[in-house]
C-alpha cells in the first residue's frame, strides 16, 4: 500500500515536491492553499483531512513555512531525490526536500523544513539550521554555518566557515565570505 501524503502549497514548488513525492513511491492526496482556486485538487486546510498522511510544506517563504509547521496537525514527511547525492552521515529534519542533483557530504547537519533545491552543493560539516532555503546551484562551504530562516539565492557561494545570520536574504551570484 502506498504511503499518503497531503502537501501545504500549490505553487510551482509543490508542484517539484508532489513529483518527488510520486517518485518515492507515494500517493498525493491532496494539496491545502489558503488562496481561492479553482483547482480541483486543491482545498483550504483542514487539520481532520487526512490526519494519518504525512506533510510537506512545500512554500518558498520561509516565515510562512515556519508559521505553517508550528500549526498544523499533521506529522512531517521527508524527501530526498533519487537523483541528489546525500552522505549517510547526514539525517536531515523533519519536513525537509532535497531535490534533483543536489549534493549534501559528510557530517552536515540539516534542521527541519529546510529546502535544498536543484543543483545546490552543500559541503562537508556544514550547519543548515531549520527554515533555510539554499537555491539552485547555490554552494556552502565546509564548515559554514547558516542560521535559521536563511535564504541563500541561486548560485550564491558561502564560503568555508562562514557564517550567514538567522533570517538573512542573501542574492543571487553573492559571494559570502
Amino acid at each position: 500500500m502506498k504511503k499518503e501524503v497531503v502537501i501545504y502549497g500549490a505553487g510551482g514548488h509543490a508542484r517539484v515536491v508532489s513529483a518527488l513525492v510520486r517518485d518515492h513511491n507515494h500517493e498525493v492526496r491532496c494539496f491545502f492553499d489558503d488562496q481561492e482556486t479553482t483547482d480541483t485538487d486543491v482545498m483550504p486546510y483542514r487539520g481532520d483531512a487526512f490526519p494519518e498522511a504525512a506533510m510537506v510544506i512545500a512554500i518558498g517563504n520561509n516565515t510562512v513555512r515556519q508559521r505553517l509547521a508550528d500549526t498544523v496537525a499533521h506529522s512531517f514527511g521527508t524527501f530526498v531525490h533519487a537523483d541528489a547525492s546525500v552522505d549517510a552521515s547526514v539525517s536531515p529534519g523533519a519536513g525537509t526536500v532535497v531535490l534533483a542533483r543536489a549534493v549534501v557530504q559528510a557530517n552536515v547537519q540539516l534542521g527541519a523544513h529546510v529546502i535544498i533545491n536543484a543543483g545546490a552543493v552543500v559541503d562537508h560539516d556544514a550547519i543548515i539550521e531549520d527554515y533555510a532555503h539554499i537555491a539552485p546551484n547555490a554552494y556552502i562551504g565546509g564548515g559554514a554555518h547558516i542560521e535559521k530562516g536563511v535564504v541563500i539565492g541561486a548560485g550564491a557561494v558561502v564560503t568555508r566557515f562562514a557564517r550567514v545570520k538567522a533570517n538573512t536574504v542573501v542574492p543571487p551570484l553573492t559571494l559570502v565570505v
